[in-house]
């Protein structure tokens, strides 16, 4: 990048500076007082008066996001996922749309990214999100030849992240299937049927509500993930498979009472919101939220390491595990020791002071 000039000119009160875009070109700024501070600013200056001279308009962070938009690293991802991102690229766009991609090759604007991602500091997660997202951006710029480096790669997260898997344990399935002083479930029928299939078949949200009939086959049941976009192949056990002909027969009920003449499609994915539609992510997930009991410390993702788990009970390796689900081996190993084996020392324990 072409190297600033700053001139200091001593006035009677004090001094005034000049910053011209390059040795004997333009003014672009001037301050009285300290010496002026390199700001985005300046250098969106110095950029466009580079371009001026030369009759060019260089790209700024707004034709980067289009750019980015129509790319295969955006358009591939899930629908939810792109959602999120555009939902980010819009508030990078706000803050730093019409600032000139080269002014990202200076390392000192990582300080005014930091300050950015700090307009939200009172909610770490999403400060730490916007952070993730423009270092995403620029990582595309870089491995697109637009940028040499990533100022926003390795930005420390404000929220401190337990990164341990959790799984659902005994009582969290017995707080889910409690009642109320009516007797009455407090945890839906068709909301449990989700939890327990979650449980069986280790699937993301979004892979579960869009599980159809057509993807379960006598051995296994196999589909295209939604994130990763991954062949997800998932044994079909006997406990699984007699989860899946009880949905089935639900199914069936629900089709038998459709009135003749009734024109809405007949839904064909496995599971069903009470209305016999397939779900929507928010609906499973907005649901499952109102019917969980309060201070419930698990989610539907923690599913998919209660999942691991049972299949490491059944004896599967953590290599076999790790395929299925579609973590690293070294993942299965820490839950399966956190849940798997911590539970067998306990009970050889008690077997032995109990004798």
């Amino acid at each position: 990048m072409t190297k600033l000039h700053v001139v200091e000119k001593r006035l009677k009160g004090g001094s005034r500076w000049y910053v011209y875009a390059w040795r004997g070109g333009p003014c672009i700024h001037q301050a009285d007082g300290a010496r002026p501070v390199i700001t985005p600013d300046i250098l969106g200056a110095q950029i466009r008066a580079k371009t001026e001279r030369v009759g060019y308009r260089a790209p700024d962070i707004d034709s980067l996001i289009n750019e980015y938009e129509v790319s295969p690293d955006f358009t591939d991802r899930a629908k939810s996922t792109r959602k999120d991102y555009r939902l980010w690229l819009t508030r990078i766009s706000e803050r730093f749309g019409s600032t000139p991609v080269e002014a990202f090759e200076d390392r000192r604007m990582r300080g005014d990214v930091i300050a950015w991602r700090n307009n939200w500091a009172g909610q770490p997660r999403t400060a730490d999100k916007a952070a993730v997202m423009l270092s995403t951006l620029l990582n595309w710029a870089v491995e697109n030849g637009r940028i040499s480096i990533n100022v926003a790669a390795g930005i420390k997260q404000l929220h401190d992240v337990n990164k341990a898997d959790h799984v659902w344990e005994d009582r969290h399935w017995k707080a889910m299937r409690a009642t109320n002083e009516k007797r009455e479930p407090i945890c839906p029928a068709h909301v449990m049927d989700a939890l327990v299939l979650a449980s069986l078949t280790g699937l993301r949200l979004g892979d579960l509500v869009s599980l159809d009939w057509s993807h379960v086959g006598e051995q296994a049941i196999i589909l295209v993930t939604n994130k990763r976009k991954g062949r997800a192949v998932i044994p079909i056990v006997p406990e699984l498979r007699a989860h899946l002909d009880k949905l089935r027969e639900s199914a069936a009920a629900q089709d038998a009472l459709r009135k003749p003449g009734h024109t809405t499609p007949i839904c064909t994915t496995v599971l069903r919101n009470s209305r016999g539609q397939s779900w929507t992510e928010s609906g499973l997930g907005g649901v499952f939220q109102k019917a969980k009991p309060g201070g419930f410390d698990r989610t539907i993702h923690d599913l998919r390491g209660t999942y691991a788990t049972w299949l490491a009970i059944k004896g599967l390796t953590d290599e076999q595990i790790a395929r299925i689900i579609g973590w690293t081996a070294k993942r299965v190993g820490a839950i399966r020791a956190r849940y798997v084996d911590e539970a067998r020392v306990i009970v050889s324990l008690v077997e032995r002071l109990s004798a």
